[in-house]
């Protein structure tokens, strides 16, 4: 069985430096990890914010471990701008179909004194848009309009509970230094490794309106991902800490 692991790892490490090069070498696990995590419906989406050769380049190496049996879920790899992702479209839809109000957006534009919860406003309605349509098209490497707020659309798509949004014209803002809470969501293996499958924070200024709501979030992510196939356990994690920036 052990002999079986490895050679499983193998494959994964070779389909990856074969179809995203070599320069992520030391990158492999957390790669192969994130994509098995949005393969078993853990996550939504894995963002590849280090950069990346191609779409071309992701959206083969999606098909080859697709090939090679080493992913279940039917995956695919889009572009938003110059970073790359890959998705699970059904996970996608159906989280968003059977939960409505799991995600809150928080305000953080310079023009605010503080930071606050938004309503319901057209500018989130055109983030959920656009992020619908890049999980349903077929193929997804449009240009994004000037004004969408990737923070926004990043966050959404990842699955986040708390997403960060800030007006266009005040881009500054994301450079305010805060207080958050940092949040990570924990899982360990058999063998006693930890991995991190959610990392995100929220202003902790706003932790008696978004602490439960936090809470219940994971306490339904705990119920209903499928995460007993890779973790023994997994659990929430918060620390309060100071960022010099609220993006990503």
């Amino acid at each position: 069985m052990e002999m079986a692991f490895r050679t499983m790892d193998d494959q994964w490490k070779n389909l990856i430096i074969h179809h995203l090069g070599s320069k992520l070498k030391q990158r492999t696990s957390e790669i192969k990890n994130n994509i098995q995590f949005v393969d078993l419906g853990l996550k939504p989406s894995y963002l590849l914010d280090f950069g990346g050769k191609s779409l071309q380049s992701l959206t083969n190496l999606v098909k080859d471990l697709n090939s090679n049996q080493l992913t279940e879920s039917k995956l695919k790899a889009v572009q938003v701008g110059m970073d790359y992702l890959v998705v699970n479209p059904d996970l996608f839809r159906r989280t968003h179909s059977e939960h409505t109000d799991f995600i809150k957006f928080v305000d953080i534009s310079s023009n605010r004194k503080k930071a606050e919860v938004l309503d319901k406003s057209e500018a989130t309605d055109k983030v959920i848009s656009t992020c619908f349509c890049i999980m349903t098209e077929e193929s997804w490497d449009m240009t994004l309009a000037d004004d969408i707020n990737l923070t926004s659309v990043f966050g959404y798509l990842i699955g986040y509970p708390v997403v960060y949004w800030f007006d266009s014209d005040s881009l500054k803002s994301a450079g305010n230094s805060q207080d958050v809470q940092h949040t990570e969501v924990v899982g360990v293996r058999a063998d006693g490794q930890t991995d991190v499958v959610y990392s995100f924070s929220y202003p902790d200024s706003l932790s008696r309106v978004l602490e439960n709501h936090v809470n219940i979030w994971f306490r339904n992510w705990q119920e209903t991902a499928n995460w007993r196939k890779l973790f023994e356990s997994v659990s929430l994690k918060n620390q309060k800490r100071t960022l010099t920036s609220l993006v990503l």
